[in-house]
């Protein structure tokens, strides 16, 4: 009887784990072309960033204004195109915090929290950079 308990549990997390991960991508929000900077107000709360799925432009700065609303410390990585890291800023809790990232290169810009495991519950997005039109 302990086997299949053990079983059921390790699928039930699985399943559980999968939705938490898969559920996190939000409708597209567009940015510019700025033509300089564009200020852009995001929250991050518990195991998620809103917006996380922006689409922008060669060229464009973007000035995040990350609020972190819960209770928990998080941070904000971003990475270019090839893997690198552009920033990676501390969130304290219950604060707001100016982060500059400039999109200097087509191609899809990953950010997320560094802290254990949040990024696999869904504390992750994306900015999508194209040619300016």
């Amino acid at each position: 009887m302990k086997k299949k308990s053990k079983g059921l549990t390790a699928v039930c997390t699985g399943l559980m784990l999968m939705s938490i991960a898969c559920a996190s991508q939000q409708p597209l929000v567009t940015l510019g072309p700025a033509k300089g900077e564009v200020v852009l107000g995001m929250k991050a709360s518990d195991f998620k960033f809103e917006p996380n799925n922006i689409k922008a432009f060669k060229g464009d700065v973007i000035v995040f204004r990350v609020e972190n609303t819960s209770g928990a410390r998080h941070n904000f990585t971003v990475k270019d195109p090839q893997g690198r890291a552009l920033q990676s800023v501390a969130l304290p809790q219950k604060e707001a915090v100016e982060i500059r990232v400039a999109l200097t290169e087509t191609g899809a810009y990953e950010f997320y929290c560094d802290k254990p495991f949040h990024s696999g519950f869904g504390m992750k997005g994306r900015i999508e950079v194209s040619e300016g039109q």
